[in-house]
């Protein structure tokens, strides 16, 4: 059977071609043809088909459903396509500048509101403003849940709860060992290691009331946002935390009327100024992880099996200085053809060639055009070849169909096609219609030589051929078409790729100088773009090896992303896989090989402080030196805090601690008959009485000079008052929404030039967003929201499922890539959720991690619909 790259055939035997019937068995990638004499060429070359493939990677364009809407009482507003000139607000968002036109205004609703969402902030719809207005708590209903139908109770913390609402279908038992050795068994279920003890243990999701009350659409255990802030601060918020106007006279009559039953529930609670729970020294909480397993290939030799290491660092096998056979020219002084004679390069040094340089012409061509399976479409190619060295001057020419004969070596040398390319004095490209083209149509060379750029293994040939100007040579045609290199990429892959195909023979050139990572990127981009009959998975990182200076050795059992993987770790990349898993893919079906960044940085601009150790199964790495964090996904607790000193906070702790005192002063003033001293310290307890909610603000308020840090999470929206008086009683103004923590997060810019985070639902796609995300089915992008109480910010972000661990791995734009990770318990391995932007002294309270296996797209396992459940 012929192969695309080359074959045996031999040209001597067309003397008796008109009696041939069978064709000869052909190698998979070249062989040993040789062309026979000028006489015996065919001279009514057959005309080739005309159809055009579609292109593997096209994809049909993605439809987009709004969101049906309801009224809301809330104007929305309108965006016109391009947004209006003026400041960006983050991730594209223009914000307009004092002077410049408003967004229009129109009375249409935009969204439809549902509780949780209703009245949790009185947000500036106009989107990009430069001032977003008060936001006030959202009542949280909490153990009201308790009295639901569908809710479950335990002994252990959270003590209520919901069974997920979808199964995994798998039926196998899988075992786990943690980092202590303790081993687990069980079914496949969402589990998580837990930041103590490092068991593994089943998932709890906290959620917002309307998720928890809506359809159970998860595969994860879920509960509901619970308030584990003290009471006594709740009781002293609760005097001014409700949606209120300032300038309302109605709305200071609702305070003071909430200010003495405030008082009064006070005088029944504990009063206590100590911080609630400090764990770790202040520290997130570590990642308590060990692999077990093995990887396929380590970057270190030492490590790797016996059977293993010969493909991780045997990388020179793929290296020749010249190539094995070439086709010399009989006559080679002659400028009229005489045919040619195929010998082994070795043998022609030691003879004619003794005191001779090594001179060839290499030959570019695509099976499409000249077939393998053909023995007149082989003569025309040497017809064109012999052509094209004599007019050169040159005595020989490397063709594949030929020049490749060692069978044992067929396999390895299509990866040295590069090496003879490289050593070569010239190159030309044969294009030519088939013998089995019908006559009458004739195509032109353009479009002929547009069919040969499409293919895969010609777009190294462009790159790595010598000269400014590559001929092409027609079959059928008169004289060559003398193409420069500096053109080819408008001319021949302007519909595809010309921008970036063009930087690479710019590189090439010498006109334009990339770096080792831009050319493995942008290089690989372009191979996939181009269409290849498949004989390895890998074949676009083994085509790109030949533009690379270390080759390691092709493993046939290796997907594309190891393989590429393998050849980054044996090439100076400038750690370009480690680049790879800090990004966040623009969409979820976006191939591995593309790159794109969500938040529309190049891998250039990530500087990764961690490092590749090895490549194991499934396309997932081992990862070592990236900071690590669980996350808390099933409830909140108490955080410990410290404010620095101050004069009116001491009076109010004192005041606070003497009230008691003050009751026994009175008591004992009147006792003693001297009634100046029993006013006084009434009229005194009185003030602190009724003041005693302001006091509790006035202890618990003010800015923070200690805090533990934490990592909180829970499925859903809520706006950043009700997150703070959930965790520390009230709003005092403390937590606030990241600026550019991730592509939902949105910002803007104050009177004084500052920028702010701001609320991310008042853009409106981002509602809408939030809005769809409630009814999410597995496998279906859902919203979370990340509370981070050192930094003390909150990040909106999307994902499929909850990500239980963040790993620090990079920094870029003055921020910290944290890969956000779900835990793959039967394989030991992270995968990733997401990718979020933290500020960089986050580094301050995160320990390392050891090395851990990670993987970009986790398998999808089939489940199915719990019966008798609300889906």
């Amino acid at each position: 059977m012929a192969n695309r790259h080359g074959g045996d055939f031999d040209p001597q035997s067309y003397s008796q071609y008109t009696q041939y019937n069978q064709h000869t068995q052909q190698a998979p990638h070249g062989g040993d043809f040789v062309p026979p004499l000028p006489s015996q060429f065919p001279t009514h070359p057959t005309p080739h088909s005309n159809r055009i493939e579609q292109h593997p990677l096209t994809q049909s364009p993605v439809h987009r459903t709004p969101l049906k809407a309801a009224r809301t009482g809330i104007e929305a507003v309108s965006y016109a396509q391009t947004p209006p000139s003026g400041q960006l607000t983050g991730h594209g968002y223009a914000q307009p500048t004092y002077g410049q036109e408003k967004p229009q205004r129109v009375q249409q609703p935009l969204y439809q509101a549902t509780p949780g969402l209703k009245d949790q902030s009185r947000v500036n719809v106009e989107y990009g403003s430069r001032r977003a207005e008060k936001a006030f708590p959202v009542n949280l209903k909490g153990w009201v849940h308790v009295f639901t139908t569908h809710t479950i109770y335990r002994l252990k913390k959270p003590s209520h709860f919901k069974h997920p609402g979808y199964t995994y279908q798998a039926l196998q038992t899988y075992r786990h060992r943690d980092w202590q050795s303790r081993v687990t068994t069980g079914p496949y279920t969402d589990r998580y290691i837990h930041h103590y003890d490092g068991r593994l243990r089943k998932l709890i999701v906290a959620c917002t009331d309307n998720i928890f009350e809506g359809p159970d659409t998860s595969t994860w255990r879920r509960t509901y946002v619970r308030k584990v802030s003290p009471l006594k601060v709740r009781l002293a918020t609760w005097v001014i935390d409700f949606t209120y106007e300032p300038e309302s006279w109605g709305d200071w009559g609702i305070m003071l009327l909430r200010a003495f039953p405030a008082a009064l529930a006070l005088q029944f609670v504990s009063w206590s100024g100590e911080p609630q729970r400090w764990q770790f020294g202040g520290c997130y909480a570590p990642v308590n992880y060990h692999y077990w397993g093995d990887a396929k290939v380590w970057s270190n030799h030492l490590e790797n099996r016996k059977g293993t290491s010969l493909y991780a660092r045997n990388n020179e096998v793929y290296r020749v200085l010249k190539p094995r056979h070439l086709c010399f020219l009989r006559n080679p002084l002659d400028d009229e053809l005489h045919g040619v004679d195929v010998r082994s390069v070795v043998e022609w040094e030691q003879t004619d060639g003794a005191d001779c340089n090594l001179s060839y012409l290499f030959v570019a061509y695509s099976t499409e055009h000249f077939s393998h399976h053909s023995d007149d479409d082989k003569f025309a190619l040497h017809q064109i070849a012999e052509t094209a060295a004599r007019a050169a001057k040159i005595p020989a020419y490397w063709v594949a169909v030929s020049c490749m004969k060692d069978q044992a070596e067929l396999e390895n040398d299509v990866y040295r096609i590069a090496d003879v390319l490289r050593g070569a004095q010239g190159m030309i490209i044969a294009v030519g219609q088939p013998k089995g083209k019908a006559a009458g149509h004739q195509d032109s060379t353009d479009f002929l030589l547009h069919q040969w750029g499409k293919r895969m293994w010609t777009f190294p040939e462009v790159l790595l051929s010598p000269g400014q100007q590559i001929p092409i040579y027609t079959r059928g045609g008169r004289r060559p078409l003398l193409l420069s290199k500096n053109q080819f990429a408008s001319r021949v892959w302007g519909d595809f790729d010309a921008a970036e195909s063009g930087q690479l023979i710019d590189h090439y050139l010498g006109n334009l100088s990339l770096s080792r990572l831009e050319l493995a990127v942008t290089a690989l981009k372009c191979l996939y773009k181009r269409q290849t009959t498949e004989y390895l998975p890998g074949d676009q990182a083994y085509a790109l090896q030949g533009l690379l200076r270390t080759r390691p050795q092709v493993d046939q059992t290796d997907s594309p992303f190891q393989a590429f993987a393998r050849l980054s770790l044996a090439n100076d990349s400038d750690k370009l896989i480690e680049r790879y898993m800090c990004i966040l893919p623009s969409s979820m079906d976006q191939p591995w090989y593309e790159m794109r960044d969500a938040y529309q940085s190049a891998l250039w601009d990530i500087d990764p402080y961690c490092q590749v150790a090895g490549i194991c199964e499934d396309d997932t790495i081992m990862l070592d030196g990236a900071h690590g964090a669980s996350i808390r996904w099933k409830s909140f607790f108490p955080v410990g805090w410290e404010t620095g000193f101050s004069w009116k906070r001491w009076f109010a702790v004192k005041a606070m601690q003497n009230m008691t005192l003050c009751l026994v002063l009175m008591v004992l003033g009147f006792a003693i008959k001297v009634p100046a001293i029993g006013v006084i310290f009434l009229l005194l307890y009185i003030i602190i009485f009724l003041r005693s909610p302001m006091l509790i603000r006035t202890v618990y308020g003010g800015k923070f000079v200690g805090v533990q840090a934490a990592l909180f999470g829970f499925e859903g929206y809520l706006n950043a008052p009700t997150v703070e008086r959930a965790i520390f009683g009230g709003a005092f103004g403390r937590i606030g929404w990241s600026a550019n923590g991730s592509p939902l997060s949105r910002s803007y810019v104050n009177e004084f030039n500052e920028r702010e985070g701001m609320d991310p639902t008042s853009d409106p796609d981002v509602r809408i967003k939030v809005e769809q995300a409630k009814h999410a089915k597995p496998g279906e992008m859902r919203v979370f929201t990340l509370v981070d109480t050192y930094n003390m910010q909150l990040t909106l972000f999307e994902a499929v499922r909850p990500p239980v661990c963040l790993f620090l791995c990079a920094s870029e734009g003055g921020m910290q890539r944290a890969v956000g990770c779900s835990y793959d318990w039967t394989t030991q391995t992270m995968y990733r959720e997401t990718v979020l932007r933290m500020p960089t002294e986050s580094l301050n309270r995160m320990d390392r991690v050891p090395r851990f296996r990670m993987g970009v797209q986790r398998p999808h396992m089939p489940c199915q619909p719990v019966r008798a459940t609300n889906v």
